[in-house]
This record gives structure tokens, C-alpha cells and sequence, in this order.
């Protein structure tokens, strides 16, 4: 994507000004202000095209036939200082729906990861488990689906960094999708 498709319009080394719909003269100081320091910044460090294209296709990963259930707690974010004194210690993330609560324990490192998951209130279920590199391409095995037992505890192996989905299929209800998250 180029400087044009964003709507700044080209930036040569030593424009002075990105063109705009407004001349200066009818521009708030804050707009002209705001003008200048995306003219400097796409000189100085332009958004590369393969970042442009993963923020339009992440619009293509998202479950629109689900309820979504938000993160509501991240041990890397909650306890950084415990993510910083090992590598080895699991993560926890929590996802919170309507009517479900979604806990994952997350260990591993390097190429692979592991999952351990329980389902709130405890239930049985079909956990799809969407696992993305950057370039997109599903790297989870085989379109990894697993099964929640009737008391709601999953696991899952074998999942690479990067962004991670679950998607829990319980009999009768709606599907509900967890937010995206990174697992580094």
C-alpha cells in the first residue's frame, strides 16, 4: 500500500507539505500540526506494505456467526513481572462471554505451545482451535478441533506463535469465539 492508498498522497524527500483536502489556510493549527508529523513520519519511517495488508485481512479473521468472548485478564499484562523473570511459566488468559467463561494455561515456547483449557460453568463442547502466523496461513494441525469434557477442561498441542482463536461449539447454544490473541 502506498502513501496514496492511506489518503496522505505521495511524499518525495523534500516535500515540504502532504497534499490534504484542506489548504493550510483553512486548517486548525492542531490539523496543520497533524499534517506536518505524518508528512515527517512517513518520511522518516513509512508503514511497510506488509503490515498495511495483515490489518486488512485480520478483518477476514473474525467469526461473525459467534458470540464474541472478550479477554478480561492476561497474566503477561496483569503480573508483567512474572512473564520477565521466566520464559517457562505459563500464561493465563481469561475470556469472558454472556453465558461462558473461557480460562486457558498456555506453556511452552519456541516452535510450539500447549493449551489447557476450562470452560465455565463446566460443560462439555467442540473446541476449534485457529492458530495464524503473520502471513495468515493456518498452521494449527489439521484444523485442530478438540473436545471439552463434560466437566469443561480441554487441552491442545502442537500450536505455533502467533495470533490464537478458540471457538467453542456447545449442544444447543450459540458458538462463541474468543478474542484474538497473541501467544508469543
Amino acid at each position: 500500500m502506498t502513501n496514496e492508498d492511506r489518503g496522505t498522497g505521495p511524499v518525495e524527500p523534500g516535500d515540504e507539505q502532504a497534499p490534504s483536502e484542506q489548504t493550510p489556510d483553512e486548517q486548525t493549527p492542531d490539523e496543520q500540526l497533524a499534517a506536518e508529523l505524518r508528512n515527517l513520519l512517513d518520511r522518516a519511517a513509512p508503514v511497510p506494505d506488509w503490515l498495511v495488508e495483515a490489518g486488512r485481512a485480520s478483518y477476514g479473521l473474525r467469526r461473525i456467526d459467534a458470540e464474541l468472548a472478550e479477554l478480561t485478564r492476561d497474566s503477561a499484562v496483569d503480573q508483567p513481572a512474572l512473564a520477565v523473570r521466566g520464559a517457562g511459566e505459563p500464561r493465563t488468559l481469561t475470556f469472558d462471554a454472556d453465558d461462558l467463561t473461557v480460562e486457558v494455561e498456555v506453556t511452552g515456547s519456541g516452535p510450539e505451545r500447549r493449551l489447557l483449557g476450562q470452560l465455565v460453568p463446566p460443560q462439555a463442547a467442540r473446541i476449534e482451535v485457529d492458530s495464524r502466523p503473520p502471513g495468515g496461513e493456518d498452521v494449527t494441525p489439521a484444523g485442530q478441533t478438540v473436545e471439552a469434557d463434560p466437566r469443561g477442561r480441554f487441552a491442545a498441542g502442537g500450536i505455533g506463535p502467533g495470533p490464537l482463536r478458540l471457538t467453542c461449539h456447545r449442544a444447543g447454544l450459540p458458538a462463541v469465539a474468543t478474542d484474538w490473541v497473541l501467544v508469543g
